[in-house]
């Protein structure tokens, strides 16, 4: 009788395991991010999560310091400039825009801060009609060509860059929280 419920349990416990590999895997690696580490960006123990980062594309390489191969999602290498061209430092927000007809492919939206215009600017007038790469985290997420916001009045920027909805998601996210952990209120420092 004892032994009925044992393989029952083990048999219960071998689902469950499978349908969070196949299933939840974007579900269990949230939970376990949101576990480590404090939630708050002023806190010392804060560690910055899905920080983005806009890499020129090398077309010749000549093996320098300033060039870094990275594998790209069909496993080609690219070659990239390791100088960020725009970072989470000046992204002040983002948004998760689910492209028409396909809900499962994001593009974003950035609010970026008066610098982070001035630099998005110049990327997009020095990378006119020729890709660049977006990474989070620093790894390869996508390649996209940045353009000139329709209003330049406005803070938001669009990237179209079609990735999944758990990275956009995440972005979304943790964009003001990386803000406030890369600009901190210097204030707070003499008190």
């Amino acid at each position: 009788m004892l032994s009925f419920f044992k393989k029952r349990f083990i048999q219960i416990l071998l689902t469950l395991f499978c349908a969070a590999s196949f299933c939840g895997c974007d579900i269990i690696q949230e939970a376990l991010e949101e576990g480590s580490g404090s939630t708050d960006p002023n806190s010392e123990d804060f560690r910055p999560r899905f920080v983005v980062g806009v890499f020129s594309i090398v077309q010749y390489p000549r093996a320098t310091e300033l060039e870094r191969e990275i594998q790209s999602l069909d496993g080609q290498t690219i070659t990239i400039n390791t100088n960020q061209n725009f970072s989470s430092k000046n992204l002040r927000d983002a948004r998760v825009v689910p492209r028409p007809g396909n809900p499962e492919i994001c593009d974003l939206q950035f609010k970026l801060d008066r610098r982070g215009k001035v630099l998005w600017q110049l990327l997009a007038g020095s990378h006119m009609n020729e890709p660049v790469v977006l990474a989070v985290d620093s790894r390869y997420t996508a390649r996209f060509i940045p353009e000139l916001p329709a209003d330049e009045e406005s803070d938001w920027v669009t990237l179209r860059v079609g990735i999944d909805h758990y990275t956009a998601r995440g972005i979304a996210k943790y964009a003001k929280k990386n803000y406030t952990y890369y600009n901190p209120n210097t204030k707070s420092w003499f008190e």
